[in-house]
């Protein structure tokens, strides 16, 4: 099977590229242009990536922002396409660890802010590779949460994680989130409104 985190780059320019620069997408205030630029800095200028989480980084970001903002859209999916040789992101074992939640989820994020859409089949080995990011992604998720959460994917497995339940003394409620995998990340990544998943 080829590269998920691969395949899913690929298919995500397909679609932002059909969609148009100025689709929305389920980032608030982010157009396809807006998230193929944020891609693009992250791989390219992370240092200048970190300005989303750092205030004093924040001037280098908007820099980088400015120069891709007059690059022709289809150039610039074409750098989203195409990361550069020397990105971690291109290393054997980093790769899938680094891009493959960052791809699937942006992807649905361009395909979800569209008036109708489907969700999406993936083949067997593909929900498998998904079902590894959810897992990786339920440990900050949990950390947030005030109970122990387990995360049910039928066929896949289950997995839990994060403090268990006080008991008597008014402790937090454990939360169990059941769906497909693809719909388990999403909602473990912020995506809970759009999220097909059984939420206990």
């Amino acid at each position: 099977m080829s590269n998920l985190a691969r395949t899913e780059r690929l298919r995500l320019v397909d679609t932002a590229n059909r969609a148009g620069e100025d689709a929305p997408t389920l980032c608030e205030g982010w157009t396809t242009r807006d998230l193929a630029t944020h891609l693009v800095i992250r791989e390219r200028h992370p240092v200048a990536a970190l300005g989303i989480f750092m205030p004093k980084l924040e001037g280098k970001r908007e820099e980088q922002e400015r120069v891709y903002a007059a690059m022709p859209y289809s150039s610039l999916l074409g750098l989203v396409a195409s990361p550069p040789r020397w990105t971690p992101g291109r290393w054997p074992g980093v790769e899938s660890v680094m891009n493959t939640a960052e791809y699937i989820v942006h992807h649905e994020d361009i395909r979800r802010a569209e008036i109708e859409w489907i969700p999406r089949r993936l083949s067997l080995p593909e929900n498998r590779a998904v079902w590894t990011a959810c897992r990786t992604a339920l440990l900050p998720f949990a950390a947030k949460a005030e109970g122990r959460v387990t995360i049910v994917s039928p066929g896949f497995g289950q997995h839990s994680t994060g403090r268990k339940s006080g008991g008597s003394k008014g402790g937090a409620q454990g939360l169990t989130i059941t769906g497909e995998p693809v719909e388990i990340l999403l909602y473990l990544m912020g995506r809970e409104d759009h999220a097909l998943v059984d939420v206990k």
